[in-house]
């Protein structure tokens, strides 16, 4: 629960201006929406309760979706090469990433999330288990990484003792220090 509250903290302290700007305009049409909704209330009330869902929906599905788009367009990175090694003699897991810079900006730190979960050959399965991880680490890495630039990452879990299959995320969060 920490790693998810210093996640968003995160996050937010890093907003620039385009991320203020998407997250004002979602709560602006959650009121339109709302208020949207009142005046069609006695015309059609299914319209408005229509109306009324939608923007609930909207409000708690919004933040995600932005994030996700403002990270793709905003702070791109290019996660690739994971390998891993499972050292059997002292029940430790080695997980090597590469962070690419796509974007045209350097960054000052990234924040890199790496999930261990069990396979599944049904998607939503494999979701679930992508949600509840084996094993979670997260770390916040602040070296200098210029555009195009890459960056070696390297992350250990000690006392890994799950002998199944397992799949490996690594996602990376990057960000410029504010001046």
């Amino acid at each position: 629960m920490n790693e998810l509250k210093f996640s968003i903290f995160n996050y937010i302290n890093h907003f620039g201006l385009y991320d203020y700007l998407a997250y004002i305009w979602l709560f602006l049409t959650f009121l339109i929406l709302l208020f949207l909704a009142m005046l069609f209330i006695k015309k059609s009330t299914k319209f408005s309760i229509l109306l009324i869902l939608l923007s609930f929906i909207l409000l708690f599905a919004g933040p995600f979706i932005l994030k996700y788009f403002l990270d793709k367009t905003l702070r791109p990175v290019l996660v690739s090469h994971i390998k891993y090694q499972k050292l059997h003699f002292s029940n430790t897991l080695i997980i090597d990433s590469s962070i690419e810079n796509i974007s045209q900006k350097p960054y000052n730190f990234c924040q890199i999330d790496t999930k261990i979960y069990k396979p599944s050959n049904s998607k939503l399965k494999d979701f679930i288990n992508r949600l509840k991880p084996i094993e979670y680490r997260s770390i916040l890495s602040k070296r200098e990484l210029e555009a195009g630039a890459t960056m070696q990452n390297r992350t250990i879990f000690y006392n890994f003792s799950y002998s199944g299959d397992i799949n490996i995320s690594v996602n990376a969060e990057c960000y410029r220090a504010k001046k």
